[in-house]
């Protein structure tokens, strides 16, 4: 499957379960045993893996979220924030990187690149000045990923995962 093939399209609210599902499974993927605890991971996906809360977050008119697909196959979604929907008030006119996740067996086929671009595509659609996000200080990968982007660390902040208390990376790409 090659990358020209992916199309990304918005997530309708019908599409809560497909979401969840996708959600749910590349978090797991991303987070689970061995990096942390089968317990804390588990916590987390009960309290913001639920129908209600993906029924709450697609909801919210201030934040946004995108499958990418082959054919009909999600192979990943993003979930972008903008005003009040963002997790942390950043001075500014800026748009939240709030998740970007690809399916394990299809990681490593520039999807991730493709859904960054769309961030980038959604970001000068709405004019803002900068896009930002948090990401896992143990996660050397993500945080490489986009320093190649051109995204600079400009702070830290935590992120409760079941009973860890763990430190994000806050990273901003000016526009």
């Amino acid at each position: 499957m090659s990358s020209q093939a992916l199309k990304i399209i918005r997530v309708q609210h019908q599409d809560n379960l497909k979401l969840l599902e996708i959600g749910y499974q590349t978090f797991y993927d991303a987070f689970g045993p061995p990096v942390n605890t089968e317990e804390n991971i588990q916590e987390y996906l009960k309290e913001k893996f639920t129908l209600d809360q993906i029924n709450k977050e697609l909801a919210e008119p201030d934040s946004e979220f995108y499958f990418a697909l082959i054919d009909t196959q999600i192979v990943g979604y993003i979930k972008v924030n903008f005003n009040d929907a963002q997790t942390e008030k950043i001075q500014g006119n800026g748009l939240e990187i709030e998740r970007i996740y690809i399916v394990k067996m299809h990681q490593g086929k520039n999807f991730g690149q493709i859904l960054f671009n769309s961030c980038l595509n959604i970001a000068e659609n709405r004019n803002v000045d900068f896009i930002w996000l948090g990401v896992w200080d143990q996660n050397t990968r993500a945080i490489r990923f986009y320093e190649r982007n051109n995204f600079k660390i400009f702070g830290k902040h935590q992120f409760v995962l079941g009973t860890e208390i763990q430190t994000d990376m806050m990273m901003r790409l000016d526009l």
